[in-house]
């Protein structure tokens, strides 16, 4: 499914994760933005990335992008404009190709100018990290993703979610420094420690990497504070099986829906 280079990539960011959990680090900064929010971003890739995934729409599909793409140019003002690219975006979103789906979600961001519409586009091209598309088109959706990212960040710097999603590009796609992400969301934690998405998100990536004793012991925090947590009940339970606790599972069980 996924190309060699990107699976002995992540293979290697896996047996890195494994050691690195054990330690603590420094904590880099995050990097702010440096560009203009409304700055375009020069990636190549995007004109030949449509075109291939063009010709493979059947003729109803193709007949339903012209339609739109005439639309959108015969917008009179800018609602309607903002209209036909969420519009287009949500066609491509449907067919599984983020690629496109982020690319047009990023110039509603670009009209927009606001936090949450660059962090939908961020997010956007996140999903194309996780399908099996070529690693050329991984790349585009990391380097587009961290971009638009970028730009929610600068916006509103205090959003923790935003950088989260901003590790996540790295974590999912390991380049020339596989620890990276890991590093930002443990930097992260230290400057927002209560913050449950995080430690749920430290708990799946551990759970991948079998640290299920840590794994267990962030999600007990989580549940100490929100006992009704729906998603921390689950990993509680997939954690407890995996360290054959089964007698503890069902308190948890009430819980995860």
């Amino acid at each position: 499914m996924i190309n060699t280079p990107f699976r002995l990539g992540a293979l290697f960011a896996m047996l890195l994760l494994l050691v690195y959990f054990g330690f603590h680090t420094v904590s880099p900064d995050i990097r702010q933005a440096s560009e203009s929010r409304d700055g375009k971003l020069e990636i190549t890739g995007f004109e030949n990335i449509e075109r291939t995934v063009f010709q493979k729409l059947n003729a109803n599909q193709k007949a339903e992008l012209e339609q739109l793409n005439k639309q959108l140019g015969a917008s009179a003002n800018q609602t309607e404009k903002l209209d036909i690219l969420k519009k287009i975006s949500g066609f491509w979103y449907d067919l599984n190709e983020f690629s496109l789906a982020g690319s047009y979600a990023q110039k509603v961001a670009v009209l927009e100018k606001t936090d949450t519409a660059w962090q939908i586009a961020g997010t956007t091209f996140l999903y194309g990290l996780e399908g099996d598309s070529d690693l050329k088109t991984k790349q585009f959706c990391q380097q587009s993703a961290l971009h638009c990212l970028e730009q929610a960040i600068s916006i509103k710097p205090d959003e923790p979610a935003y950088q989260i999603y901003q590790a996540m590009a790295y974590v999912k796609l390991p380049g020339e420094e596989p620890m990276k992400g890991i590093k930002m969301l443990l930097s992260l934690e230290s400057k927002f420690p209560d913050y449950d998405p995080l430690q749920l998100q430290l708990v799946e990536l551990g759970m991948q990497t079998g640290q299920f004793e840590k794994a267990k012991s962030r999600l007990e925090k989580v549940l100490a504070k929100t006992p009704d947590h729906p998603k921390a009940n689950c990993l509680m339970i997939a954690v407890l099986q995996q360290l054959q606790q089964i007698e503890l599972i069902d308190k948890y069980k009430i819980y995860c829906k």
